[in-house]
């Protein structure tokens, strides 16, 4: 793969992009994340200057590449050579994502053969839409063996305002793809999670899954349940959700939903759907600093000179990492395995059929 990664911390909009593209001549794809200020102006510029590439942009909390983690600053990935590429985009993704399922047909079917070939995505978060997005996608890319991974757009932390851009037009209920193919091997996909289960386990038993509430665990009022499990009360609640998220288990695998807040009538709001009769776990804090040891020590493994990463790192972990004075040292340090990599991080993450939170995905190319 030929492929340059840039970055800019400068004010203006136009030198930023220069500085940040500087050396790319003709991509077939870029991809760039930046704050939401000048989210705007960089879609703007990054067309005028590359009409012909696909162009992907998501705002996000920070970026992250292998020399460290840069909150408002523009960061760049250009693909030149070693990929086959097709991208689009579904609109009105809070309510019909459906209706725009030709353009994902479209790209797949553009394709002679679909080996070593994914789907990375970028959405519009704080609308709830994630679900509907990935029965949009998985309705064709389950036939066609393709997976999926992606992430929700991030802002600096406020649950204010995400943004997502394709080929120069910025959306804020829409969610931007590209199908691409690895043309020199194949790509692996990893899910890290940082939390691990804890004695307590639920049924999920009356659900409001549009609104990603639950309302009874067990027949019982979710956040006395949650309370209980937590030995504290439902006044002392609110404190302890960032740290102590569910596990919505499915198989022998289990996906993170994280916790939005106590509803006016005893439920729990979160941000992942939950379905009715889901079985939950209340999870607690795992070493993560040994956890990731375990990852990095899997992708060398697995893939001992990658030739490009590209990963999603949720909003909540990256705050949590922040406060703790590592996050920088962890965009470093997954720099001594990954290589080159480009990483936003935001509302969700996305993996084949599920949306989850609190989680890192890495779709590491051979």
């Amino acid at each position: 793969m030929e492929y340059r990664i840039g970055r800019s911390r400068k004010n203006q909009g136009k030198e930023a992009v220069k500085e940040a593209v500087e050396g790319l001549e003709n991509p077939n794809l870029i991809l760039f994340f930046s704050d939401t200020d000048n989210f705007t102006e960089y879609t703007i510029e990054m067309k005028r200057l590359f009409p012909e590439s696909i162009i992907i942009g998501s705002t996000t909390f920070v970026g992250l590449c292998r020399e460290g983690a840069y909150k408002d600053t523009l960061l760049v990935l250009g693909i030149e050579e070693g990929i086959e590429c097709y991208g689009d985009v579904l609109e009105e993704v809070d309510k019909y994502p459906l209706k725009y399922i030709d353009r994902v047909m479209n790209c797949v079917n553009r394709f002679k053969n679909t080996e070593n070939t994914v789907c990375f995505e970028v959405s519009s978060a704080l609308i709830s839409s994630e679900e509907l997005i990935l029965s949009t996608f998985n309705s064709v890319l389950m036939d066609k063996g393709i997976p999926l991974f992606g992430g929700s757009a991030g802002d600096r932390g406020n649950a204010e305002k995400t943004m997502i851009s394709f080929n120069g037009k910025v959306m804020e209920k829409a969610c931007a793809f590209v199908v691409l193919k690895n043309l020199g091997g194949g790509i692996r996909l990893y899910r890290e999670n940082i939390y691990k289960p804890t004695k307590h386990y639920f049924t999920a038993t009356k659900v409001d899954i549009r609104n990603r509430t639950v309302y009874e665990y067990d027949y019982e009022p979710a956040a006395q349940v949650m309370a209980k499990a937590l030995n504290t009360d439902i006044k002392n609640l609110p404190q302890y959700l960032d740290s102590y998220p569910l596990g919505r288990l499915i198989g022998s695998d289990m996906y993170i939903t994280a916790n939005q807040g106590i509803t006016d009538h005893g439920g729990m709001a979160y941000h992942a759907r939950v379905y009715n009769n889901s079985h939950m776990v209340l999870l607690e804090p795992d070493d993560y600093k040994e956890v990731l040891r375990r990852t990095r020590e899997q992708v060398k493994k697995d893939v001992p000179n990658p030739s490009l990463t590209i990963m999603i790192h949720c909003l909540a972990r990256s705050i949590l990492f922040e406060k703790d004075g590592y996050l920088n040292d962890f965009a470093k340090e997954m720099g001594g395995t990954l290589g080159n990599y480009v990483g936003f991080a935001g509302y969700g993450e996305q993996l084949n059929q599920q949306h989850f939170n609190q989680t890192m995905v890495l779709a590491v190319f051979e």
